[in-house]
């Protein structure tokens, strides 16, 4: 896979339109998107929503709306799908991919702390490696059980960016570049905390699923895990010294070419359901 270019996962999903190249967001989702192992946990989450036909259903941060449009189509034409995303540029793509389709949906700006919907509008709610890009990830989930209806269902999946390991020589070196890189996204931490988080909100049958996959094409587990701005963060945090950083990187590098690089982080999807 041809390296991409990687846009500033960390804070920069957050302000997607303000970014020097917004469409970058886009073409990351798709790669992202792409990998099997994406496709797989998505098909997993529309699996705890239990969609039926007619429902109503929202897919709250959805980004260039694959998965909404893969929402519309469980719940048929007698249902409904919402989209709500704070970024234009992802809802312009969004409305753009599902021109012409005939499918129930719609799509609509706003922030995941504040949605302009009204309350106990929902059969199910959803949302996918989203709140890591909210400063309260406690108030957006509040959001999604506030429109969500009695007995809807509610599934959020976030990846752990304190369980982001990679194989490298240097083991304090790589702890404080990937604890560096887990700090400089908005809820690093939110993957481990859902379970809590669902708990407090006083949501039912509350389930978790950690999902790990491992990475061994270098190249594609760089630009995805973004591991040459792992280095540079935490260069830029303090954490590490240019020489480290460069060295740090360098290593990866070699156990690529010995044909055993490794990487992964762990994403947790959560489940419960509206009393």
């Amino acid at each position: 896979m041809a390296e991409m270019a990687q846009p500033a996962l960390a804070g920069g999903f957050s302000d997607v339109d303000r970014a020097a190249d917004p469409d970058a967001f886009v073409r990351y989702l798709d790669a992202v998107g792409a990998l099997e192992g994406t496709r797989a946990y998505k098909r997993f989450t529309y699996a705890l929503l239990a969609p039926r036909t007619g429902d109503r259903r929202l897919d709250a941060g959805c980004g260039a709306g694959d998965d909404a449009r893969a929402l519309a189509r469980l719940v048929g034409p007698t249902g409904r799908v919402v989209g709500i995303d704070r970024s234009r540029t992802m809802l312009a793509e969004a409305r753009r991919r599902v021109a012409g389709s005939g499918l129930p949906m719609a799509f609509r700006r706003g922030d995941l702390r504040r949605l302009p919907l009204a309350d106990a509008t929902f059969d199910g709610c959803r949302a996918d490696r989203t709140l890591q890009h909210v400063d309260d990830p406690r108030a957006a989930l509040a959001e999604l059980v506030r429109v969500a209806r009695p007995g809807a269902r509610l599934v959020v999946s976030e990846p752990g960016w304190g369980t982001l390991v990679v194989d490298a020589p240097d083991r304090a070196l790589t702890r404080a570049i990937l604890d560096a890189h887990c700090d400089s996204h908005r809820s690093g931490w939110v993957g481990r905390r859902l379970y809590g988080l669902f708990k407090e909100a006083g949501l039912a049958e509350v389930a978790v699923a950690p999902l790990t996959a491992p990475l061994t094409d270098y190249a594609l587990a760089t630009d995805l895990l973004g591991l040459r701005q792992a280095a540079a963060r935490a260069q830029a945090a303090g954490a590490v010294t240019a020489a480290e950083a460069a060295a740090w990187l360098d290593s990866l590098a070699a156990t690529h070419r010995a044909g055993r690089f490794l990487g992964a982080v762990t994403l947790f999807v959560v489940s419960g359901r509206r009393g």
